[in-house]
């Protein structure tokens, strides 16, 4: 399986080298962990569902590798409601897109089936609206919700997307 640095860059890599705001680079790779069953960053409840400090150490140290740039921009609407004031642009290196190749290529050769899906997930993370990555976190993982200061966006979200809480009924 990967490590740290590895997954980081083969979700670079798959994610053609740019992640637009940190809340879409947490939720991203918490669902990566959870979805392929590895274990690598810790993930705790926080504001908006799974944060880990580990992984905003990683990134820090992959910017100051020079692995990494991150451009600050204004904020569009969904990054000012949760906070990303001013929003973040992950921007990966060659170097950093590279490695995350060989990465990927290693993940592919020890088990296809992971690096197909994890191939498959970025994809799907980065094309949907933040609002539903969230309300789709929130349906499924409600244990990472319990600090969260947005549950009743959610609710609204996860009926607006046809999503259920785990252990809920239909929506009326």
């Amino acid at each position: 399986m990967l490590n740290n640095d590895e997954l980081i860059s083969a979700i670079f890599y798959l994610a053609g080298g740019r992640i637009k705001g940190s809340t879409r680079l947490q939720k991203l790779v918490f669902l990566v962990e959870r979805t392929l069953g590895i274990g690598i960053f810790k993930f705790e409840p926080w504001k908006y569902g799974p944060w880990s400090n580990e992984l905003e150490k990683t990134i820090k140290e992959f910017e100051d590798r020079g692995l990494l740039k991150i451009h600050i921009i204004d904020p569009d609407l969904a990054s000012e409601f949760f906070g990303e004031s001013p929003a973040r642009i992950y921007e990966a290196s060659q170097d950093l897109i590279k490695n995350g190749e060989e990465a990927f290529r290693k993940l592919a050769r020890s088990d296809v089936a992971k690096a197909l899906y994890l191939r498959q997930l970025v994809r799907a993370v980065l094309s949907v609206p933040l609002s539903y990555l969230i309300a789709y976190i929130y349906s499924n993982y409600p244990e990472m919700t319990t600090k969260s200061n947005i549950s009743e966006k959610v609710d609204k979200w996860r009926r607006t997307y046809g999503l259920k809480a785990a252990g809920d009924g239909d929506y009326k």
